[in-house]
């Protein structure tokens, strides 16, 4: 696809506005755009691009009436899912990435990062929906970036949510940094479209247009970087790279991308050794790893170790050096004392260390090391690498196929410019913030879109991990602690329910899926009457009292029981005179004891 395509796209996007009353407020979800690069823009900065022009660019500044940009420092690791997620406050997401280790059913999943969706893009009221699109992202990055800009005021003008806030989210601003593109030139092409939306909003709605804008993690700007040998190193230290773990040895190494970080699974009992002798791993710069519930060890390459101490009933933390600082946080507990923040026993509350090390290269390091090593994700790692700005992971062929293209910057790692994200505002002064802490300073992101009002699916879902969402949108999202805490339940959503007797029963059939067979999901694209497998039906979804009449919750009946760890699918539908509504089709993955895994 060439430019003269993307523009005869864009042609399409400048289109009159419904006269439905606009939201007051634009939030948009910037992908991968770093704090340096824009309090630079804003400030003004000079700069060579990769032909050798000098120029000069800024954007977004105070005589456009905006703030001062703000950190929104990352989790840990820094990369967009997990970040998103929790900026957003949804329930925890299987993995750090699309291609995760499931402990329950101890092995590799692997899902399509550019065609599947998960829960913060279906929240925005608007994004590139496309899979051939998203993945012109990877190939024409700049040009995609234009595409999201455009589509985005156009869908504005269109929409008809009575919703207060409008979200919108462009991705195409990480793929261009990762591609070596010109950052500073798509954000002042994305300064530009607003002030025209600005002026045009100003003339139709007599008030001005809030922007909101927030990004999830920086980028490192450090080129293509050296892949790290970790393969090699581990299986010359007697480990096996594998999908499960069955022996001592096994260890899983789930990669996506090009980053630089690592997360590595492995049995509990091996992770000290394993932390210890992978400290010596060429690009390593810093290391976590889980050794008790409530302990963690980080460690560096020049031999610096210390232990994290976490309480979680004050979410407060210690850090105790034992060899070494490999994170330099030394200054910080000296001043912390002097400050008499810390309590008898050196613990200090995660907020009072967020405020002390809010602008450390390490910003926030022990509250982001716990989370990513217990809450970020529904699997999380045993040991976690941050990689030095010089060194990436990533598959060989990922890698050499990144030679094709130039390849510039990447994030993930746990220091500050690859942590340190934005939030922007021309209505209201932000504040240095968190992931996790974000949603706070704007009353929690009200009004997101309500997906499952518009869309069919359904999920296993367990009160456990329903838990963890952290802003309840949903009814489910309170309603889930009347759930018996150790069962499986199977939710499903879709407007068509909306006129069914509640009663009408669920028909779903579950099926093996052959081992290499490809896993799709699909909706509606069978005859479910036909298909092989066990045929089931669910009747007397549980009641809530809030219950959605779009939205069902049924109990996984105790005797159903599968073949332990292995993949299946399941298809359902309902009768509405005379006809079967179809509603979902997903894969899942079986636990140990053959049960359904939710996760």
């Amino acid at each position: 696809m060439n430019r003269f395509v993307f523009l005869f796209l864009l042609a399409f996007q400048v289109l009159p506005s419904t006269g439905v009353a606009l939201p007051r407020r634009l939030v948009i979800a910037l992908d991968g755009i770093a704090y340096r690069d824009m309090t630079a823009l804003q400030a003004g900065v000079t700069y060579t691009n990769i032909w050798g022009s000098v120029l000069h660019r800024q954007a977004f500044s105070s005589s456009e009436g905006y703030f001062p940009a703000s950190r929104m420092i990352s989790t840990f690791p820094s990369t967009s899912d997990v970040a998103w997620t929790d900026i957003f406050g949804n329930r925890p997401l299987p993995g750090y990435q699309r291609t995760y280790f499931s402990a329950a059913a101890n092995t590799l999943i692997s899902h399509n990062g550019v065609t599947t969706t998960v829960e913060h893009e279906r929240q925005m009221d608007w994004q590139v929906e496309s899979g051939f699109l998203r993945s012109m992202g990877y190939i024409h990055s700049a040009q995609t970036f234009e595409y999201e800009m455009h589509a985005m005021v156009k869908n504005f003008w269109d929409t008809r949510s009575t919703n207060a806030d409008y979200y919108a989210y462009l991705r195409a601003s990480d793929d261009a940094q990762h591609l070596d593109r010109d950052i500073f030139s798509l954000l002042c092409l994305l300064d530009k479209q607003l002030q025209d939306l600005r002026a045009r909003y100003k003339t139709e709605e007599g008030r001005d247009l809030q922007i909101l804008m927030l990004s999830d993690h920086g980028h490192n700007h450090a080129g293509a970087g050296h892949r790290v040998k970790i393969q090699a190193f581990l299986e010359e230290a007697g480990y096996k790279i594998t999908q499960s773990i069955v022996n001592s040895n096994d260890v899983v190494l789930p990669t996506a991308g090009i980053e630089d970080w690592v997360e590595i699974h492995n049995a509990p009992a091996e992770t000290e050794r394993l932390a210890r002798q992978l400290a010596h791993l060429e690009g390593v710069d810093a290391l976590a790893a889980r050794l008790q519930t409530n302990r963690f060890l980080v460690m560096n390459s020049k031999g610096g170790r210390a232990m994290i101490e976490w309480n979680p009933a004050k979410n407060a933390f210690r850090y105790a050096t034992e060899e070494g600082d490999p994170l330099n946080y030394r200054p910080v507990v000296a001043a912390l004392q002097q400050k008499h923040l810390l309590d008898a026993n050196g613990f200090a509350t995660a907020d009072v260390w967020m405020n002390e090390t809010m602008t450390n290269r390490y910003p926030l390091a022990l509250e982001r090391i716990v989370r990513g090593l217990t809450s970020v994700t529904l699997n999380p790692a045993t040991i976690l690498i941050s990689l030095d700005n010089q060194h990436v992971n990533a598959g060989w062929l990922v890698k050499e196929s990144s030679r094709l293209e130039n390849y510039g910057s990447t994030h993930g790692a746990l220091d500050d410019i690859n942590s340190d994200g934005i939030i922007l505002s021309n209505f209201t002064p932000t504040r240095d913030t968190s992931s996790d802490r974000a949603a706070r300073q704007f009353d929690g992101f009200p009004g997101m879109r309500d997906y499952r009002a518009e869309e069919d699916g359904a999920e296993w879902v367990t009160q456990k991990e329903q838990a963890l969402t952290r802003i309840a949108r949903d009814p489910f999202d309170r309603d889930y602690k009347l759930l018996p805490a150790d069962g499986v339940f199977l939710r499903i959503w879709s407007p068509q329910l909306t006129h069914l007797d509640n009663q009408a029963p669920l028909e779903v059939v579950i099926e093996k899926i052959p081992r290499f067979a490809g896993a799709q999901t699909n909706r509606g694209n069978h005859n479910l009457a036909d298909a092989p497998g066990l045929h089931l039906s669910f009747h007397d979804p549980i009641s809530f009292p809030d219950r959605r009449a779009d939205e069902r919750i049924y109990a996984c009946p105790p005797d159903l029981v599968l073949e332990p760890q292995t993949e299946y699918r399941i298809s359902g539908r309902v009768r509405d005179q005379g006809k079967n509504l179809q509603l979902f089709e997903f894969t899942f993955q079986t636990d140990s004891r053959g049960r359904p895994a939710a996760f």
